[in-house]
């Protein structure tokens, strides 16, 4: 579990991601909170993290699965 520290530095980071990254602002805060403390291993049902470059993602959502099998870029493990 990572603590998410909304502060003006994040803002400014989360803000500067809306722009190239598909993600709601909730995501955007998690991923600069990811990003801070180096994580880059997440657990999670949301298929928004998927679309995030420099994170891999384990997962049991459904679609998620269903549309990186298609692509040939599921792991399993």
């Amino acid at each position: 579990m990572i603590e998410v520290q909304i502060n003006d530095t994040i803002t400014d980071a989360a803000l500067s991601r809306f722009s190239t990254q598909p993600l709601d602002g909730y995501d955007l805060f998690i991923l600069e909170a990811i990003s801070l403390a180096g994580v880059v291993k997440v657990i999670t049902d949301d298929g928004d993290h998927v679309t995030v470059p420099g994170i891999q993602v384990f997962t049991a959502n459904r679609n998620v699965i269903a549309t990186a099998q298609s692509q040939g870029r599921l792991v399993v493990r």
